[in-house]
């Protein structure tokens, strides 16, 4: 039995401008992001977590870094990073990028997973390195765990854990350090809290 707490990353300076921020683009916290953070910390500073996760990116470690000064032990997981987003990392988000962007979420909601932006990732490469890392967080011997990833990795992890198809991934958003909560019971995962901010509050 296990406690998973999911969080998305602060906010960056990518956020704020609107820039396509993928796997390939490490940017830090923001001012507002490692507020953000802090009003985390702040929050669920008392749970006892034995083990932090995140993805290998900066945002992600700097959001729980105030976990990680506790001493608690800190792992990162590259299978945790955001989907790329091929040759629109970094750019902004035009017309074109949206309508783009726009018709790849139709066809994976039309069960084309396969699809992609030119040199990114597919929904089904994304969902190939999300179970290899759900197996392992399922073998790990911790009860408390605390997870910082990203928008499209959560919304990913969303499906996975509640074995819904890939379809169904579009349907779930997360702000900056939404927090999502489940309960792994020794078989099934069961979501408990779906993007939380209470704590921005």
């Amino acid at each position: 039995m296990k406690d998973i707490y999911i969080l998305r990353h602060g906010q960056t300076l990518y956020n704020l401008q609107k820039r396509v921020q993928g796997k390939g683009i490490n940017s830090s916290l923001d001012e507002v992001g490692k507020a953000q953070g802090m009003a985390f910390f702040d929050a669920y500073k008392d749970i006892p977590f034995e083990l932090v996760i995140t993805s290998s990116l900066n945002r992600t470690i700097e959001t729980v870094s105030p976990f990680i000064d506790l001493g608690i032990p800190h792992l990162q997981f590259e299978e945790l990073d955001e989907i790329s987003w091929g040759v629109y990392e970094g750019k902004e988000a035009t017309e074109e990028l949206h309508r783009e962007h726009k018709q790849l979420i139709t066809h994976w909601k039309n069960g084309l997973y396969e699809a992609r932006i030119t040199e990114g990732e597919s929904a089904l490469e994304m969902q190939a390195r999300l179970h290899q890392f759900v197996r392992q967080l399922i073998a790990r011997p911790e009860k408390q765990i605390l997870i910082c990833t990203h928008g499209g990795s959560l919304a990913f992890l969303m499906t996975i854990l509640q074995q819904e198809p890939l379809s169904k991934m579009p349907k779930y958003k997360h702000h900056n350090t939404g927090l999502c909560k489940f309960y792994f019971d020794g078989e099934a995962f069961q979501l408990q809290i779906q993007d939380d901010v209470a704590h921005l509050e």
